[in-house]
């Protein structure tokens, strides 16, 4: 009866072993080693147990579903994978996180390694946050790029962003979503351009001012349609 999530997590689990080694993992319960994934309540929202099954093998215990997640986490660094083998770890114990809030900004912009890298090799990098206890992922859609929405390339980063996105929901991770206030395309209204002549901090030549007649209804259009494409992503946070 595992979920969609406790099913992914098993995935990775099981990946990340066959990786780093020649041990197979089956699904099967008589193979030489079992590892047990459960969600079970206990003390502390995201904890998890990692302990000794009395049948033999290992029991990962999350309190919820985030909590295995951050179990498999521990299990996986605390084993070995050597001699072409796999000897699990030795650590026992419980662990709960201290903060609510764990989470990291990726700046998918100005063509660093979130913006170019191969999509695959993010939505691995994800998984590994996730592994080692992050809850939150942030991402900005820095319109500057793009000539509108329908731009092409304003089309397939956008596809790229949800792909990335999906991977974090995959595993249970928080969608937070970042945006400028007066934000805009590119090819924005000059007439409807804010003045920089007063500006602090970082700034963008096409940013619009909403106080012009007319501003206000683009930002709203333009953040609009951003929120519709995002919105199946279910966002914890906007962060303005």
């Amino acid at each position: 009866n595992a979920s969609p999530i406790m099913a992914n997590i098993a995935a990775i689990l099981a990946r990340q072993i066959e990786e780093r080694c020649e041990a197979k993992v089956s699904p099967s319960r008589t193979a030489s080693l079992v590892v047990e994934l459960i969600v079970t309540p206990g003390p502390g929202a995201e904890g998890f147990r990692i302990e000794d099954r009395a049948a033999g093998g290992v029991r990962i215990a999350g309190h919820d579903e985030r909590g295995l997640l951050y179990g498999v986490g521990k299990f996986l660094r605390t084993s070995r994978y050597d001699q072409g083998g796999f000897t699990p770890g030795a650590w026992r114990g419980g662990s709960v996180p201290q903060k609510p809030v764990r989470g990291i900004y990726f700046a998918t912009h100005f063509h660093n390694f979130y913006h170019d890298a191969p999509v695959e090799k993010v939505q691995r990098y994800v998984e590994d946050l996730g592994l080692w206890g992050y809850n939150a992922l942030a991402f900005w859609y820095d319109m500057h790029h793009f000539d509108g929405h329908a731009d092409p390339q304003a089309v397939a980063f956008r596809e790229r962003l949800h792909a990335v996105c999906t991977t974090a929901k995959r595993i249970g991770l928080d969608i937070g979503v970042l945006t400028i206030a007066n934000e805009a395309y590119r090819n924005s209204p000059a007439g409807l351009r804010a003045d920089p002549s007063a500006r602090r901090g970082g700034w963008y030549d096409c940013a619009v001012c909403p106080a012009k007649p007319g501003g206000m209804e683009y930002i709203l259009d333009v953040l609009g349609r951003e929120f519709d494409w995002c919105a199946d992503l279910n966002p914890r946070y906007v962060w303005i």
